[in-house]
């Protein structure tokens, strides 16, 4: 065919493997930033929980288990953990970790929108 145009590219795979090392990069870094965020509200929530025995505030904890996507869990397995951040129709609401979530959420979301926009050049 006389109107056929042949184009060759050079350094395909080089250029996704580079690529997929910088999504790995960036990937970590946001995990690193959600982790810091995870560990400021683990603080506060420890700070402010209503104490009896201590036994809630001492469960309180973060886990940042690697399950394939980027994820912090702040929280605890004592049962009656639920009653004490929502209260009952017996007991007022005493938040905790609500509370603690919020104080911190908007860092959080900066913190990650930096690591995104640092490659970029934008602030």
């Amino acid at each position: 065919m006389a109107n056929e145009i042949t184009i060759k590219v050079k350094g395909i795979p080089e250029a996704l493997a580079s690529l997929r090392k910088y999504q790995s990069k960036k990937k970590e870094q946001i995990k690193d930033e959600l982790r810091k965020g995870a560990f400021k509200v683990e603080g506060l929530a420890k700070d402010v929980v209503a104490v009896d025995s201590g036994r809630l505030k001492s469960s309180i904890t973060t886990d940042d288990s690697d399950i394939g996507i980027l994820l912090m869990r702040v929280g605890t397995n004592v049962f009656y953990a639920v009653y004490v951040e929502f209260g009952t129709k017996r007991m007022p609401a005493r938040p905790y970790l609500f509370p603690a979530f919020f104080a911190y959420e908007n860092d959080i979301v900066k913190a990650i929108g930096r690591v995104l926009r640092k490659d970029i050049g934008i602030k």
